[in-house]
């Protein structure tokens, strides 16, 4: 039936006919074949030649409506957002996720991993471990080693009963410690490819740890599950002390994992001073250096001022991790008494990173410097105190460095990564070490972790929004939190406390689930507990 609408014939009701060329049809229906969104019905849009709701929307039976978000009551997973299930008639996070405010996070397990330590000063002398935490102990659990394949592939299980005895100095029956000498052939010693990494893989989700041990130093970081290393990274190390200071090497260094055959890498030096030498070539800063690497190949490059502010862009993802062969946080004087220890953390990819950190309190350190790095050019607030408020630039790449002996807070207007270097204690044993703070977004409610046996205290620091500052539970048994650090993020108030731990396993979780970052060290280690990651 057609109509006449301001001198032109039209198919009267539109709503529901379109011209098909030769007459007035009725639209098609939902899943109804299409070439146009015109033949379809209202809310209703042609895509791989099928009428659907757009991507946003679901189909009641009759007409496409927005999708729901979290708490929502529903009846199906259509009905859901994209991130969401529908779980007791409510759109919620699938059980292994949980939402964040914005959108469902990782609880930070994964159940695969590659594995690798950079180059230090006593690479023939130290021990690396690792310790695995398994949700149960009737986990499959498999290490193979990158060069060896077919014969070093055995069940976790298998190899606690060989390599039994280290990171705490004695016998251990826990099933958590994987073992003492995972990688000591797998520690890359030299410029260039190795094949010196190690491959773990679970049939369940499971949070690593990785320790570098010796007589005098210990450095531990997070290992960051496969599926969430990514293709761009931003380097950071820090300022290279003189080597006469301490007669050993001394050197800003990364190394780069691939996880895939025929990785093309390329490489964006920044560079204070000289140059790099790589395959016959010389590179200055702002030069890039192209490899292509195979799977499971490690290749390592160091020189002897900061690489912080490096960009790695890769054609599949990666794992790096990156530090110093041996440092330290100090003013050195000749008449100095200093000892420097590797500084070593797995370095969060670019998609990983945050825009908003609450840096904890410390205990015992009188000073640390914090670094932010940016990504992208932007604007960054740092408070102190509550009272000293500084607003800066950064440009894309670059760094700024600030001193801090209390809770501080930096928001920026896009994603920064926040890493702490607390400073040497001169004339004890009390050391400097690298360790990555978690952005507010990130916090989990619950962790479980591990802590290392060593001479003298072990600390965990933890930040939380001021109104849930009580309700935390350490190994069944309420915290009683005193010596509180406030400081105000933007519109909210957030609070930090430390307190000394023991060595061996723990779990803490707060009673309403609150969200808060979790920090363990000690006299020259530290690192994050866990965190959430972006999916």
């Amino acid at each position: 039936m057609f109509g006449c609408v301001n001198e032109i014939c039209l198919c009267l009701n539109s709503s529901h006919t379109y011209w098909n060329g030769s007459a007035c049809v009725s639209k098609n229906g939902f899943h109804d074949v299409c070439i146009t969104s015109v033949e379809c019905a209202e809310s209703l849009f042609c895509t791989h030649n099928q009428c659907k709701c757009d991507r946003d929307d679901y189909w009641t039976g009759s007409i496409c409506v927005l999708k729901k978000s979290v708490y929502a009551q529903c009846s199906s997973n259509d009905e859901c957002n994209s991130n969401l299930i529908c779980d007791g008639h409510h759109c919620g996070c699938a059980s292994n996720l949980y939402w964040d405010g914005k959108t469902c996070m990782e609880n930070g397990r994964g159940e695969d991993y590659i594995f690798f330590v950079t180059d230090d000063f006593w690479h023939d002398k130290h021990t690396v471990t690792l310790v695995l935490i398994k949700s149960n102990n009737s986990m499959d659990t498999n290490l193979t080693m990158c060069d060896s394949p077919d014969k070093s592939q055995m069940s976790i299980d298998e190899w606690l009963k060989i390599r039994h005895i280290g990171l705490y100095g004695h016998e251990n029956e826990t099933a958590f410690l994987i073992g003492q000498n995972v990688a000591l052939t797998g520690v890359v010693s030299s410029e260039g490819r190795s094949k010196q990494c190690a491959i773990i893989s679970s049939n369940e989700p499971v949070r690593i740890y990785a320790f570098l041990k010796d007589a005098d130093f210990m450095e531990g970081f997070l290992v960051i599950p496969l599926e969430f290393l990514s293709t761009n990274y931003v380097i950071p190390s820090f300022f290279v002390q003189p080597e006469a200071y301490f007669y050993r090497h001394t050197d800003s260094l990364f190394a780069i994992g691939a996880l895939y055959s025929n990785t093309t890498i390329n490489i964006t030096l920044q560079i204070d001073d000289g140059s790099i030498t790589y395959d016959g070539a010389n590179y200055t800063t702002n030069q890039t250096i192209s490899i292509v690497l195979n799977e499971n190949t490690i290749f390592q490059l160091s020189h002897d001022t900061d690489l912080t502010g490096t960009t790695i862009s890769a054609s599949k993802p990666i794992a790096i991790v990156s530090g110093n062969r041996c440092n330290t946080v100090a003013t050195l004087k000749p008449d100095s008494s200093f000892y420097c220890q590797p500084f070593m953390e797995m370095i969060l990819p670019v998609n990983q990173l945050d825009n908003a950190y609450v840096i904890p309190k410390l205990a015992l350190r009188v000073n640390s410097t914090v670094r932010i790095l940016a990504v992208n050019n932007t604007e960054v607030t740092i408070q102190q105190d509550d009272s000293i408020i500084s607003t800066r630039t950064i440009m894309s790449s670059a760094f700024i460095d600030f001193q801090y002996d209390n809770i501080s807070s930096v928001c920026s207007m896009s994603d920064i990564m926040v890493i702490i270097y607390p400073e040497d204690q001169q004339n004890t044993l009390i050391g400097s070490f690298m360790m990555t703070v978690t952005g507010i977004h990130q916090y989990l409610y619950e962790y479980d972790f591990i802590v290392p046996y060593v001479r003298f205290e072990n600390f965990i620091s933890i930040t939380v929004n001021s109104d849930e500052i009580n309700g935390f539970i350490l190994d069944d048994q309420l915290l009683n939190v005193h010596d509180v650090f406030n400081i105000t993020h933007n519109s909210d108030l957030f609070s930090s406390f430390s307190l000394p731990i023991s060595q061996g396993e723990h779990y803490i979780v707060h009673a309403t689930k609150a969200r808060f970052g979790l920090w363990v060290y000690g006299d020259n280690y530290g690192y994050q507990g866990g965190m959430a990651y972006k999916t």
